[in-house]
């Protein structure tokens, strides 16, 4: 069933390019531009493509549906693939991964002899270099497909909601349609929520998808909950966790608040977002405390809203990021940390309080900046909650982890409150 024959482009702002719905197009259809974001394949309709697989899909315009008995004919798929084909499978899963384990056994067919001429040795690891990368782009091209509400129709469908945004897409990206996703996708955030992360503070046990990070420091967790416990005594009413990743400290904040406290929340990566939804729906599936927010940057998902607390968990790695899964870590010339406290102020009560989170892994000329930033923000460091942790670096067998209670300059109410019941663990900053 060929999907290129038929088909509908729409551009990123929803407008539609002038080729009308259904219309025969030449054999030799010309690449798909960039912005293109939905493909029709016959008796699915119209799906939208999530980036993970957008080249495949819209490089050529082979893109074919494998269902149920058509699973059996393994050797049909994988040439379609190899001649460069998307392949569209729907029905048994076992019957799916089967799939992948026979185009994984034959990678060697997927690339070209390599150039006699060249020397033996060269030779082989060219050979293997390129079968590898020939493996990759192969599987890519094996995709799934999702009904409007990321049901997979594989048998059994997996139990994973919010499937869309654990990919790494906006959760309203598919405008209400069906969507693709690569198998390998679906395996790697299988295999990511497989595994689950004790949190002692809690009591309980977490899940983090995909690119998110994983909440494996219990001292930085115990650092923001004797914070959370100073800054109870203010009786604080709205808190907002900036960068929620696992909802970790959302979910440390309800507790150590109570339940009376309006809790908002958000995370620049989808797949975080959707993990802060699992793990609330897991641990606290009655409340209706915690308003999840889009993914987003910084403070761009809230609403125009004054917060009582803010929660900021910051990159605290200085240097360039490389892919999504350091975004939570990495902060290239500390500028995530500068754009925060350029807009803190507007949504911060003027008697409020951030909860920053930090650590002196990039060295002392980091903590600098930090405090130079801070003060240049008008905010001052009340308390500063810290552990003194190992590291697995040979040169730098031990870093600080901090939590400071910041507060405004041109403020003191917040030392007014506290100075006649200082925190027993606390250590002025």
């Amino acid at each position: 069933m060929e999907g290129g024959r038929r088909w509908k482009q729409r551009r990123v702002d929803g407008g539609e390019a002038t080729k009308d719905e259904g219309k025969a197009l030449p054999p030799n259809l010309p690449i798909f531009r960039s912005s293109n974001l939905f493909y029709s394949i016959s008796n699915i309709g119209e799906l939208y493509v999530p980036a993970e697989c957008r080249d495949a899909v819209f490089a050529r315009p082979r893109v074919k549906l494998f269902a149920h008995q058509d699973l059996r004919h393994l050797n049909r798929i994988f040439t379609h693939i190899r001649h460069g084909g998307v392949a569209v499978v729907e029905g048994e899963w076992e019957q799916i991964t089967q799939v992948m384990d026979y185009i994984q056994r034959h990678k060697q067919d997927l690339v070209q002899q390599p150039d006699r001429n060249a020397k033996r040795r060269d030779r082989r690891d060219s050979h293997r270099r390129s079968a590898s990368h020939a493996l990759k782009e192969a599987l890519a091209r094996l995709v799934c497909w999702a009904d409007a509400d990321g049901i997979l129709q594989v048998e059994p469908p997996p139990a994973l909601p919010y499937l869309l945004e654990l990919a790494g897409e906006p959760a309203e990206a598919n405008e209400g349609k069906p969507f693709l996703l690569p198998v390998t996708k679906i395996q790697q955030i299988q295999q990511a929520l497989a595994e689950t992360y004790p949190i002692r503070a809690l009591n309980a046990s977490l899940i983090v998808s995909e690119n998110v990070l994983a909440p494996r420091s219990q001292e930085t967790i115990e650092c923001f909950q004797e914070a959370l416990q100073f800054v109870r005594q203010s009786n604080p009413t709205t808190v907002a966790d900036i960068g929620c990743g696992s909802g970790c400290l959302t979910l440390l904040a309800q507790q150590e608040l109570g339940e009376g406290v309006e809790l908002y929340t958000s995370d620049l990566l989808p797949e975080a977002v959707a993990t802060t939804k699992i793990n609330l729906q897991r641990l606290l599936p009655d409340s209706d405390a915690v308003r999840v927010m889009p993914a987003g940057d910084l403070f761009d998902p809230f609403p125009p809203l004054q917060f009582d607390v803010i929660i900021f968990n910051a990159p605290w790695v200085v240097a360039r990021v490389r892919n999504r899964a350091e975004l939570a870590i990495h902060d290239e010339k500390q500028e995530t940390l500068k754009r925060f406290f350029a807009q803190v102020s507007n949504f911060l009560k003027p008697d409020g309080t951030i909860l920053l989170g930090y650590a002196d892994a990039s060295g002392p000329k980091a903590i600098e900046n930090l405090e130079k930033i801070i003060a240049e923000a008008d905010f001052s460091v009340d308390t500063v909650f810290k552990r003194r942790v190992a590291t697995h670096r040979s040169k730098r067998k031990w870093e600080q982890i901090r939590v400071s209670v910041l507060y405004r300059e041109v403020n003191n109410r917040l030392e007014e409150r506290f100075i006649s019941q200082p925190h027993p663990k606390s250590q002025t900053g």
